[in-house]
């Protein structure tokens, strides 16, 4: 199954992308602008990276849940441990900002804690901008262009990295994360531990420590991640998404499989998924960092 839809209309997002892995730890970065948007309520889809957005406006206003959206006040700074849930986000026109995506054993060198300390509720994630934090703000929301919006994240992270001097996550933490990172999540997670030179137990508890989840659960995240991805990409090239090929692409038994996993992670079916989403698919949402 799939889905259609006509090009012939406004444009809704302006997107730009910075160079690949141009920050320490970031995998990508993403500027981004409301255009013909209309006032509606976003999903923010659990990934294996940490979303970091510094806003070029008064902020974004995110949740964890409806209920405590209409509670949420505009956050400049947005940051969220790994969850597995989606997230609510008010959309409005004319928003704009720089959204990253942040390898989570990197958070320790960028931010000072381990990603296991990051609300997975409460996004404000001003105060892990360090001294330099409100002058960086400033400066982005008076930025020329994207080129300029992007320099000035860049050297704040670097200065960051430079300055914090965090140790490195433990070795086989690190060398495990690579292994299912590159297997797309796939790899067992029974066969991870002995490649690793570890027990079992002890790489839960260096997952657990470091970024607050499961190896099985991270492993899921990389999957859904990857998943989304192809849906997307089929979406763009052929106006479609093949529910079944993208099930096995990715690693799932089944499109029965996936549609639970999707509905697990996002409260809606991959089909539902993408008809809601494919204006913004279209314009360049939903590439890696673009959320």
């Amino acid at each position: 199954m799939g889905v259609v839809g006509s090009t012939e209309r406004p444009v809704a997002w302006d997107f730009a992308m910075a160079a690949p892995h141009s920050a320490p730890g970031v995998a990508s970065m993403v500027g981004y602008r409301g255009l013909d948007v209309p006032d509606a309520v976003h999903l923010g889809l659990p990934s294996a990276s940490l979303t970091f957005i510094l806003s070029l406006d008064e902020g974004v206003e995110a949740a964890d849940t409806l209920d405590a959206l209409s509670a949420a006040r505009p956050n400049p700074v947005i940051l969220g441990g790994l969850h597995v849930a989606a997230s609510r986000v008010r959309q409005r026109p004319g928003q704009a900002g720089v959204q990253l995506a942040v390898h989570p054993l990197a958070c320790r060198a960028l931010f000072g804690v381990p990603s296991a300390w990051l609300d997975v509720s409460d996004f404000d994630g001003a105060e892990f901008l360090g001294p330099q934090g409100a002058r960086v703000l400033d400066r982005l929301s008076r930025s020329r262009g994207w080129d300029e919006a992007f320099s000035l994240v860049r050297h704040h992270l670097v200065r960051r990295y430079r300055d914090l001097e965090a140790s490195a996550p433990p070795a086989a933490l690190v060398h495990a994360w690579t292994l299912l990172e590159q297997s797309r999540g796939r790899l067992p997670i029974g066969a991870l531990a002995p490649q690793v030179g570890v027990s079992a137990r002890h790489l839960g508890s260096l997952f657990h420590n470091e970024c607050g989840r499961s190896p099985k659960t991270v492993a899921r995240l990389m999957r859904f991640e990857h998943a989304r991805a192809r849906i997307t990409e089929g979406i763009r090239k052929n106006g479609r998404a093949g529910f079944a090929q993208v099930a096995a692409q990715a690693g799932f038994s089944d499109q029965a499989h996936l549609n639970r996993e999707f509905v697990r992670f996002t409260g809606l079916s991959p089909g539902a998924w993408s008809a809601g989403e494919f204006r913004n698919i279209q314009d360049g949402a939903h590439t890696p960092g673009a959320e």
